[in-house]
């Protein structure tokens, strides 16, 4: 009977400590990815590691009297002939692609994106639902995470939650897991999952990613318990200043690259939504007013990409409506 009460009660113990709210949106947790190489007109096929980053979370912002957390893109250095992660994770320069902010009374997570978001659900510095982790059985996902997951906009019903329950994760963790949504796994890098995870997000973190992307590790705690060295050349920049227009566009756009820009683009690429690419990497400079012709892009949503030297510097969206 003795042991009998302490398994009851480690259990119960166990029950209540599992189900105690895990917020996502704070700092000491570390995102680590690297990009491989995609060969033009190769869809599943990679080669070597062309780059490496962290996503994390930096110090409270108020923006217009709401308090956000910067949304972090540091860099990390390669080593090796063909490329590959330096270790200890060294970390290059930092870069701000947004804000996100998580009311833990609702369990919900709102992202205010800037220019260097990988983003498909908002219009820049306009903010959005993400995650809303109250969700019960029976209840519908939100626009945006419907959209991340199946690209269906205009849809007027969002798939339902089919179960709730409290597993391990892959790094042993107890978290609620949301249940809904099928699979997608295209070259076993991007990943459109089958459930979302309280505290965490997609199986592959809070935030899209391009089709060559995967992550690494996932690390809680200092940088020195994650293994990271904080270079002392770390700068967190806002985005630079392109206006891509008209925006929806039919026969062109055009851009323009101001020579007084902070941040150094010296090329610029073209994708569609699932990360293929539509125009290969070319040169640009600043100063000059560029037009591309897109009477035969098929009518959608495409990203326009900004490089140095083949860096993804900055990424912004255009439709085209024919």
């Amino acid at each position: 009977m003795k042991y009998l009460f302490i398994f009851l009660f480690y259990t119960i113990i166990n029950q209540v400590c599992a189900q105690k709210y895990q917020p996502l949106v704070e700092e000491g947790k570390y995102w680590i990815y690297q990009f491989l190489d995609q060969p033009d007109g190769g869809a599943c096929i990679f080669n070597w590691t062309e780059k490496a980053e962290i996503h994390h979370f930096g110090e409270d912002t108020l923006l217009e009297n709401i308090e956000y957390k910067k949304i972090l893109n540091s860099s990390l250095k390669l080593t090796g002939v063909m490329g590959s992660v330096k270790m200890p994770f060294e970390i290059d320069r930092t870069k701000v692609m947004g804000y996100i902010r998580e009311d833990t009374s609702a369990k919900k997570v709102y992202v205010l994106p800037n220019e260097l978001m990988y983003d498909l659900c908002s219009e820049v510095l306009k903010e959005y639902l993400l995650f809303d982790f109250s969700l019960e059985r029976g209840d519908s996902i939100n626009e945006c995470l419907a959209y991340y997951i199946y690209q269906l906009r205009d849809q007027f019903e969002y798939p339902e939650i089919d179960s709730t329950r409290y597993e391990l994760d892959f790094y042993g963790k107890s978290r609620k897991h949301f249940y809904s949504f099928g699979y997608f796994d295209q070259c076993n890098f991007w990943h459109v999952p089958g459930y979302i995870m309280e505290g965490f997000g997609f199986i592959d973190g809070p935030f899209r990613g391009d089709i060559n992307r995967e992550l690494i590790t996932y690390c809680e705690g200092t940088l020195a318990d994650c293994n990271i060295i904080s270079s002392t050349k770390d700068e967190a920049k806002d985005a630079i200043d392109i206006k891509i227009y008209p925006n929806p566009a039919t026969e062109f756009i055009s851009f323009y690259l101001d020579q007084h820009s902070t941040q150094k683009v010296n090329q610029y690429c073209i994708r569609d939504m699932s990360g293929q690419l539509i125009k290969g990497i070319r040169p640009i400079t600043s100063d000059i007013n560029y037009v591309i012709h897109t009477h035969d892009f098929p009518s959608g949503i495409y990203i326009i990409q900004f490089l140095n030297n083949g860096q993804i510097v900055q990424s912004e969206k255009f439709i085209i409506s024919h």
